[in-house]
C-alpha cells in the first residue's frame, strides 16, 4: 500500500489548462477560510450563550460535540454558495471538464478499448438487461460501438435469478447480434462482494482494455456520454478516474419522488461546489464513472484491514479508498458535472434507505483506520473524514440534544432551589438567539437562493412543471426533510453504535422499485421503538419547561411520526397530477430513459409458476427444459479433475434430489448441484426417463406444469 511508484509508470504531468499548484492553493484556502470563520463564529456564540454563569461539564461536552456538527454545516453551506456563484454569474468553472472537448474532438472516433461492467446481485433481471440494451443501442447510434464490450458480472445466489439472468443474456445477444460483445459471468463464490467482483474482472480481462466504465444495476448512461468520457480520458492521460454526478430518475413513491426532486433542484450547484474544491482530488462513488485500468489494477488493490468485522476485514466502502489510492499513485480523480446522460435510481422507501445506510455506515466507519495511513493526499484524507462525519454526526447531534435536556433539567432544579420561575437558561440571551438565526441561515439560505435561481429562469418549464409547482414542491420538501432528519439521526446513531459494538452487516439485494412498498407491519416493527422513545423524551421535556419542550419539539415530533411517515411516503399519491416534485427526467425524458420506460412497459410477462414450485423454479427450468439445461451447462466451468470423494458426494445429492425433491437439500447443496455440469446433464436425463414411482411428488407437479407450458412433452425423447 505504501510501496514506491516505479519511475516507468509515473503518470504524465497534468495538461488541464488552469490546473496549477497556485490555483489549487487559492481555491482551497478561500474555501476553508470561510468554513473556519463560520465555525469560529458558531463556537463563540454557543460559548457565550452557555457561559453566563460559568461553565460546567455539560457545557464543555456540548461545545466539543457542537464543533464537528457546525463544521459539517458550514462545509455544506459554502459548497452550495460557491457552486451557485459559479453557475449564476456566467463565469462557469474553467476546470469543468464537461466543457473540455472541442466540437471536432466530440466527433473524433473512439479508438481505445473500453469495457462496460455491471455487477449484479439478485436484481430485477428485466430491468438490468433492458438497461444494457438501451446503452448498447445508444452507443450504436453514435457510431462508436466497435471498441466497447459489455459485461454482466453476477454474484446472485438466488437460483431463480441465476437462470433468469442466463436466459436474458442469451436473448439479448440474439436480438442485438451481440455475441462476442456482450458477456455474462456468474462467480462461484462472491468473495469480497462487489469490489471482489470488479477485482475478478480486472484479473481475468483487465489487460485487454484501456478503460472501464463502472455501472450499478440501476445505472443508465447515454452512448454520447460514454464515448465523450473516453475522449476526455484520452485527452488527459493523467486522469485515473472520471466520476459523473448521476441524476435520479424513475421514482414512483412519494419518498422517491421528493428525493428525486431535491437532487434535481439542489444537486447541480452542490456538484459545481464540490468540483471547485476537489479538482483533481475528487472521490469515486463506484458507478457511472470511467477508470483507467492499468493504474487501477496496479495501485488500487484493496488491502484487508486488521482485525475482524465490522472495523476490520474486507473494506465495504471501497470506492473512496480506490480513489484515494489512485491519487496516491500520482493520478487525478475528477468530477464531471454533466447535466444529462448519466442516471441512476434511488431507494423507493424510507426503510430501503435505512437498509442501504446500514451498509454505508459500516463501510465509512472502517475508514477511521485509513485516516492515519501514510501517503494520502490531504484532500483524500479529508474525504475519509467527511465520510465518517456523515454518519458520526447523528450520534453527536443526539448527544448534543441529550446534553441540552440535561442542562435544562439542571437549570430547572437550581431555579426551584432558589424559588424562582424556571426558564431555559439561554432563552433570553442575544448570543443564543443569534446562534439560532445563523444556524437557520446556514440551513435555509442556500435552499432559498437555489429556489430563486430556478424561479428567475425564463425556461423553467424545461426542467420543472411550473413556477407555482416548484414553490409548492420546495415548501413541501422542507416539511419532508424536517421530519426525515431526526428519524435518520436516531437510526444512524444506532448504526454507528452497532458498528462500534462489533455487529457486522449482511449483504442483501436492494429493492429498486416501489411496487412492493412497505406495509404497516414492517413499519411498526422498524419504528415503534424510536417512536416510543420520542414520546417519553417529549414528556420529560414538557416536565422540565414548556419553553424547552417547544424548542426541542420539532426533533421529537419527526421521530414520533416515523411510522405514519414511512407508510405515507411509501405510497404513490405524490402530487404528480399537479406537477409537484416533477423533474426534467419525468417531464421531458431523454432518449435513453424514454426508451427504457417504453420497453419495460411493453415487456413480455412470463406466466407465473405454481406457488409450490416458485421457490425452486429456476432449478426446475434448468433441469427440465432441454434448451435452458444446455445453456446453463455451457456457461459453467468444466472441472478438469473431480476426486472420487467429490463425485460420490455429488451422486448422493443427485439421488436425494430426484427421490425427495429440492426441499431435501439445503442452499449450499443446491448450489453444488447447479455448479456441476456433469450432474446437471445427468439429472436432466434422470428426471425425464424415470418412472413416476421413482420421483418425488414435487417433480411430478413440476413436469406436469412444464408440459402445460410447452407445446410438446419432452418425456418421449428419453423413453
Amino acid at each position: 500500500m505504501n510501496a514506491p511508484i516505479p519511475a516507468k509508470t509515473l503518470p504524465p504531468p497534468s495538461n488541464i489548462p488552469g490546473y496549477t499548484a497556485a490555483a489549487i492553493h487559492r481555491r482551497r484556502t478561500t474555501f476553508f477560510s470561510m468554513v473556519l470563520v463560520t465555525l469560529a463564529a458558531g463556537l463563540w456564540l454557543l460559548a457565550a450563550s452557555l457561559g453566563r454563569n460559568g461553565y460546567n461539564v455539560i457545557d464543555f461536552v456540548m461545545l466539543a460535540v457542537f464543533a464537528p456538527l457546525f463544521y459539517q454545516l458550514a462545509v455544506g453551506f459554502w459548497t452550495a454558495i460557491i457552486g451557485l456563484y459559479l453557475l449564476t454569474f456566467g463565469k462557469k468553472d474553467p476546470l469543468d471538464l464537461s466543457r473540455s472537448l472541442t466540437v471536432d474532438e466530440k466527433q473524433a472516433p473512439v479508438q481505445a478499448s473500453t469495457a462496460i461492467i455491471m455487477p449484479v446481485y439478485n436484481e430485477d433481471v428485466s430491468r438490468v438487461f433492458e438497461g444494457l440494451r438501451i446503452m448498447y443501442l445508444s452507443l450504436e447510434r453514435t457510431g462508436q460501438l466497435e471498441n466497447f464490450d459489455f459485461f454482466v458480472l453476477s454474484d446472485s445466489d438466488n437460483p431463480n435469478k441465476w437462470v433468469e439472468e442466463e436466459l436474458a443474456w442469451l436473448e439479448l445477444c440474439r436480438q442485438l447480434n451481440g455475441f462476442g460483445r456482450i458477456f455474462y459471468r456468474k462467480r462461484r463464490k462472491p468473495i469480497n462482494r462487489k469490489s471482489g467482483n470488479v477485482s475478478d474482472f480486472c484479473r481475468r480481462w483487465g489487460k485487454r482494455y484501456r478503460y472501464l466504465h463502472a455501472l450499478d444495476a440501476d445505472s443508465i448512461m447515454s452512448g454520447e456520454l460514454l464515448a465523450n468520457m473516453v475522449r476526455i480520458m484520452e485527452k488527459h492521460p493523467n486522469i485515473g478516474i472520471l466520476q459523473t454526478a448521476p441524476r435520479v430518475f424513475g421514482a414512483e413513491t412519494l419518498f422517491g419522488r421528493v428525493m428525486q426532486f431535491a437532487h434535481s433542484i439542489y444537486g447541480e450547484p452542490f456538484m459545481a461546489g464540490l468540483n471547485y474544491l476537489a479538482m483533481g482530488d475528487a472521490t469515486f462513488w463506484g458507478h457511472n464513472a470511467i477508470i483507467r485500468l492499468a493504474p487501477f489494477i496496479e495501485y488500487c488493490g484493496l488491502p484487508e484491514l486488521p482485525g475482524r468485522e465490522p472495523f476490520g476485514g474486507h473494506i465495504l466502502s471501497h470506492d473512496f479508498v480506490e480513489s484515494a489510492l489512485m491519487c496516491k499513485a500520482g493520478y487525478q480523480v475528477w468530477l464531471l458535472p454533466v447535466h444529462e446522460g448519466s442516471y441512476e435510481e434511488g431507494p423507493p422507501t424510507l426503510i430501503d434507505t435505512l437498509k442501504r445506510d446500514r451498509r454505508w455506515c459500516q463501510g465509512n466507519m472502517q475508514h477511521f483506520w485509513l485516516l492515519f495511513a501514510k501517503g494520502w493526499t490531504p484532500l483524500a484524507r479529508l474525504n475519509f473524514l467527511h465520510g465518517i462525519l456523515s454518519y458520526v454526526a447523528s450520534p453527536l447531534w443526539f448527544l448534543f440534544l441529550l446534553c441540552a435536556t440535561a442542562l435544562a433539567g439542571v437549570d430547572r432544579h437550581q431555579a426551584q432551589l432558589q424559588g424562582q420561575t424556571h426558564h431555559l437558561s439561554a432563552a433570553g440571551e442575544k448570543a443564543g438567539l443569534l446562534l439560532l438565526v445563523v444556524t437557520v441561515g446556514l440551513l435555509f439560505v442556500p435552499k432559498g437562493l437555489l429556489l430563486l435561481r430556478q424561479l428567475l429562469r425564463k425556461d423553467i418549464e424545461k426542467d420543472f412543471h411550473s413556477r407555482k409547482a416548484v414553490v409548492w414542491s420546495c415548501a413541501l420538501d422542507t416539511v419532508f426533510f424536517s421530519v426525515l432528519a431526526p428519524i435518520l439521526m436516531m437510526f444512524h446513531s444506532k448504526f454507528v453504535l452497532y458498528t462500534v459494538l462489533g455487529k457486522g452487516v449482511k449483504w442483501a439485494g436492494q429493492r429498486r422499485s416501489g411496487g412492493d412498498a412497505v406495509d404497516w407491519e414492517e413499519s411498526i416493527l422498524t419504528f415503534a421503538g424510536v417512536s416510543a422513545f420520542a414520546l417519553i423524551w417529549a414528556a420529560v421535556a414538557l416536565w422540565i419547561s414548556p419553553s424547552f419542550f417547544v424548542w426541542i419539539s420539532p426533533v421529537l415530533l419527526g421521530i414520533a411520526l416515523a411510522i405514519p411517515f414511512s407508510i405515507f411516503t411509501a405510497g404513490t399519491a405524490s402530487g404528480r397530477s399537479r406537477g409537484f416534485f416533477a423533474t426534467r427526467e419525468e417531464l421531458h425524458p431523454p432518449t435513453v430513459l424514454r426508451h427504457l420506460k417504453r420497453n419495460l412497459g411493453t415487456a413480455h410477462v412470463r406466466p407465473a409458476p405454481l406457488p409450490q414450485l416458485a421457490k425452486n423454479y429456476g432449478l426446475m427450468q434448468s433441469l427440465l427444459d432441454p434448451y435452458i439445461n444446455a445453456l446453463h451447462v455451457s456457461l459453467l466451468r468444466h472441472r478438469l479433475k473431480v476426486t472420487p470423494e467429490s463425485r460420490a458426494y455429488l451422486d448422493s445429492l443427485r439421488r436425494r434430489l430426484v427421490k425427495d425433491g429440492p426441499d431435501a437439500l439445503n442452499k449450499r447443496e443446491l448450489s453444488a448441484v447447479m455448479y456441476d455440469p456433469d450432474l446437471m446433464l445427468r439429472l436432466h436425463y434422470d428426471l425425464w426417463s424415470a418412472s413416476g414411482e421413482g420421483l418425488a411428488p414435487w417433480w411430478d407437479t413440476a413436469i406436469r406444469q412444464y408440459n402445460v407450458l410447452t407445446s410438446e412433452p419432452v418425456t418421449a425423447l428419453y423413453r
